[in-house]
């Protein structure tokens, strides 16, 4: 080993003596008296080396003689890290004498192959965002989160939750919700409208969310059902809620509309009236007979019934927690969904679901019995 590791330390100091008065190359180790070397690098045979990455003497330290003097990586092996090694491992490649992760390594993100020019990767730099703090690792996937693409997505009724999961360098979401228009008589009395809300909010890249889009209830002859809220939440935590409108009642007897914004509590269901449902809210059910009460947002917001279930004269809510319409007694009318369900009511008297922007949302709009027809979302960043 010592007579290889001499023939390669002649070689080299050809070399290095041959590029002595450039600019770069071995100039660079050296401090200023020649003799010793700046912090992390070692004076061996003349010269300062970089202890981590010199496959002469890998790993040495000290005075860079005996055991100090570090190995001589041989046989194809390179030093990294400061040990002779052939790999990286799997996920990770060789990029300025270290194993690096490319898709979490702020310094060579997104590298690839040999790391040697555009497969280096890019350097990426601290966010100034007012989101910054939220980002954690500055290389995510493989992408700088400074340098993430701009993006949007719309939502409109499917009946089902549904799921959005954001791109791992996302640290912020800007969103618009519109709760659902209440049932229309086919008498001539709309449903109640639904409100809108907006608002940009602070969130952790990669988060998953959990999206309803309002339904309109169901036309009919006499009563209707309320119509559904909108939500967009992460897990059980409510980011925006759009609430959806009350149902209409045959003429000159309109549904109420979504004027309320909700500010504290945990969202609960609203207050049937006889055998009509309360509109579902965020965490309790609308409350009503026989399934008439619309399902909360955190039961999957599921339209309540209306009663009698074969009736042909009134409906059942829309997907999003409308309460349904009954006829069992009198003529009932359901009511919205939202983050507070809004309450059933005789005739007309039903009330629309109440709406709900985040404690943390910036840039944030309310508007209230804007929207008719089905509700929508739309998320973008």
């Amino acid at each position: 080993m010592t007579s290889s590791r001499s023939l390669f330390t002649v070689w080299t100091g050809l070399v290095w003596g041959f590029f002595g008065c450039s600019s770069g190359g071995a100039d660079m180790l050296l401090a200023e008296n020649g003799t010793s070397c700046k912090a992390s690098y070692v004076y061996c045979e003349g010269h300062c080396i970089d202890p981590s990455t010199d496959p002469l003497h890998c790993g040495a330290s000290d005075n860079c003689q005996g055991r100090a003097a570090g190995a001589l990586c041989t046989g194809g092996s390179v030093c990294i890290d400061g040990s002779c090694g052939t790999g990286c491992g799997a996920g990770r490649i060789q990029c300025g004498g270290r194993c690096v992760d490319p898709l979490t390594d702020a310094s060579y993100c997104g590298a690839k192959g040999d790391c040697a020019g555009a497969n280096a990767g890019v350097v990426c730099r601290p966010g100034t965002s007012r989101c910054a703090a939220m980002v954690g690792a500055l290389c995510q996937a493989g992408q700088c989160v400074s340098d993430c693409p701009k993006g949007s997505q719309t939502f409109s009724v499917t009946g089902k939750v549904e799921t959005f999961k954001l791109p791992a360098c996302v640290s912020e979401i800007t969103v618009k919700a519109w709760g659902a228009q209440g049932g229309t008589s086919s008498r001539g009395s709309a449903g109640g409208r639904g409100a809108a809300v907006e608002g940009s909010v602070c969130v952790t890249p990669g988060t998953e969310l959990t999206i309803v889009v309002g339904e309109q209830a169901p036309a009919a002859q006499y009563p209707c059902g309320g119509g559904g809220g909108s939500f967009v939440a992460i897990a059980s935590t409510p980011l925006f809620v759009a609430g959806g409108g009350g149902g209409g009642y045959y003429v000159n007897s309109p549904g109420g509309s979504a004027t309320v914004l909700a500010t504290t509590g945990p969202g609960v269901g609203g207050a049937g009236y006889k055998s009509a449902g309360g509109g579902g809210g965020f965490s309790t059910d609308g409350s009503g007979v026989m399934g008439s009460g619309g399902t909360r947002f955190l039961g999957g917001a599921v339209a309540g019934k209306p009663q009698p279930m074969n009736g042909t004269y009134l409906s059942g809510g829309g997907f999003g927690g409308g309460g349904g319409a009954s006829g069992t007694d009198t003529f009932e009318t359901g009511g919205g969904g939202g983050f507070d369900g809004g309450s059933a009511g005789l005739g007309e008297t039903s009330t629309g679901g109440s709406s709900y922007l985040s404690p943390s949302a910036v840039q944030t709009k309310f508007t209230p019995a804007m929207r008719t027809g089905h509700g929508s979302v739309e998320i973008s960043y």
